[in-house]
């Protein structure tokens, strides 16, 4: 018998354990509370095939509408039935299930509808899949206007799951969205990774690795993203909090590669020199060895970011980072509010290039103002960088296609500017749009521009990633768009 069992559901990043459970079983230790975790992600993946996983991957984006052929459904669904058994077993006077995201709310109702009829225990939910549209609300409150949860926790788990594991009912962030900002993130527990077997994930050639939370929230309001409204302020740990958990981790687990869960990792100059600092100490004084971590990471102007900044991260442990380019276009890129130039990447890949530091450049196709001249200038950009590719200071290259998520800056513009979509029907990513005002960017325009981007980019040799994935993507979401309107398409 357990006090809680902590649930995960795809869809997930199984590179590594979600750092969210970790951080609800440490505050479950710290209120005295046995618990265990239970990482059903991981385990769907490990009992699929593989024609089978990539039936359920379609099925997860919510926003695809995606219908499983019955054969795939009924596997799901014993799936399910075997979990609830695993989890009620330990008797669970409490069941915590994390929503990582809108694509994770497909497995989640699939759970609870199968759960609830089975169990008395208080059932509770959160993360940010709970704040996803639902129909006309939230995801959060649909499941308790359904009776399939007796809680939705919303903000932060130090101070929302931390209550109502204790036995509070109502409050800030307790079934409502009025949760209050942590000032302090210092007072972030340690994950609890004692329940995960770390060699089963899919880690890189570094070997085990972990989640690293540094900060919450973004510095910056890019047009596309919604991480602005989920966290009005950013606020960051000191280096010696972030040191420590580093080398409790390097101890406890034997971990030496760290990925940091943050919007940004260098968002504060001060605190991610601090980081650097402490862990360059803790390395000249052999407390611990160089280790390696990535995350993703602002191009920054060179009077931001100077050579001694990049050297200097690279000395402690800097190894491998993403980064938002999205288009190769500076105009199309002041648009979104995304604050540099192709000459900002410029120096941005040679510091890189300098102290080997490999970079995932994340882009995205199709904006509801990119011109085919925007287009036409990634293009170019693809051949201006190509030697880094060659090099390998550019590992990898993810392309996907543009949409309006809601409660965006994006989207309040496109309701502004009359595009063509029903923002009441958004659950996730909606990406079956059309701007009256763009009107050759359909999606079949937008989908061609994002095929000659893989071409381009293949041909100038750029490592390309997930192109399997994203055509099947493509395809499903051209077909939905000529079933849905053909405007549209």
């Amino acid at each position: 018998m357990i006090d809680i069992a902590i649930v995960s559901l795809p869809r997930l990043d199984l590179t590594r354990p979600a750092i969210a459970p970790g951080i609800l079983a440490s505050l479950s230790n710290k209120a005295g509370m046995t618990n265990k975790i239970f990482d059903f992600a991981l385990e769907t993946y490990e009992r699929s095939t593989k024609e089978e996983w990539t039936q359920y991957e379609l099925f997860w984006q919510i926003d695809l509408g995606y219908k499983l052929d019955q054969t795939y459904m009924d596997k799901l669904e014993n799936l399910f039935e075997q979990y609830i058994s695993e989890v009620l077993q330990h008797e669970p006077s409490i069941i915590a299930i994390s929503v990582f995201s809108h694509n994770s709310i497909n497995a989640t109702e699939m759970f609870l509808e199968r759960l609830r009829i089975k169990t008395d225990a208080k059932i509770m939910i959160g993360g940010q899949g709970i704040q996803s549209k639902y129909s006309s609300k939230t995801f959060g409150e649909d499941m308790l206007e359904r009776g399939l949860i007796d809680f939705f926790l919303a903000g932060e788990a130090e101070t929302t799951f931390a209550r109502a594991i204790e036995g509070a009912t109502d409050g800030p962030g307790i079934n409502n969205f009025f949760w209050k900002q942590l000032d302090d993130l210092d007072q972030t527990p340690l994950p609890d990774y004692t329940d995960y077997d770390l060699s089963k994930y899919h880690h890189l050639e570094s070997g085990k690795s972990v989640w690293v939370n540094a900060s919450r929230g973004c510095v910056r309001r890019c047009d596309f993203c919604d991480i602005g409204k989920l966290w009005k302020k950013f606020r960051f740990r000191s280096g010696s909090s972030l040191y420590k958990e580093i080398k409790h981790h390097m101890t406890e687990h034997k971990v030496k590669s760290f990925q940091f869960a943050d919007a940004l990792i260098n968002g504060s100059m001060k605190a991610f020199n601090d980081m650097n600092q402490e862990l360059l100490t803790g390395i000249q004084n052999n407390e611990i060895q160089r280790p390696l971590y990535g995350g993703h990471f602002i191009v920054r102007p060179p009077n931001q970011m100077t050579e001694e900044h990049y050297r200097q991260a690279a000395m402690a442990g800097m190894d491998y980072i993403s980064i938002g380019v999205e288009t190769g276009s500076d105009a199309l890129r002041f648009r979104m509010n995304k604050k540099f130039t192709n000459d900002d990447l410029a120096h941005h890949f040679e510091m890189c290039y300098r102290y080997n530091v490999k970079n995932l450049v994340m882009m995205f196709s199709g904006h509801p103002t990119e011109t085919i001249g925007d287009h036409e200038e990634t293009l170019v950009m693809f051949e201006r960088f190509k030697k880094y590719a060659v090099y390998g200071t550019i590992s990898g290259l993810e392309v996907g296609s543009a949409a309006i998520i809601h409660n965006t800056p994006l989207a309040h513009w496109a309701m502004e500017n009359q595009l063509h979509y029903d923002p009441n029907s958004v659950k996730g990513d909606n990406r079956l749009w059309f701007n009256p005002n763009n009107p050759t960017l359909t999606v079949r325009e937008r989908v061609r521009r994002q095929l000659e981007l893989y071409e381009t980019a293949i041909n100038q040799g750029w490592p390309i990633n997930h192109v399997t994935n994203n055509l099947r993507y493509m395809k499903a979401l051209l077909e939905k768009a000529k079933e849905r309107n053909t405007n549209y398409f």
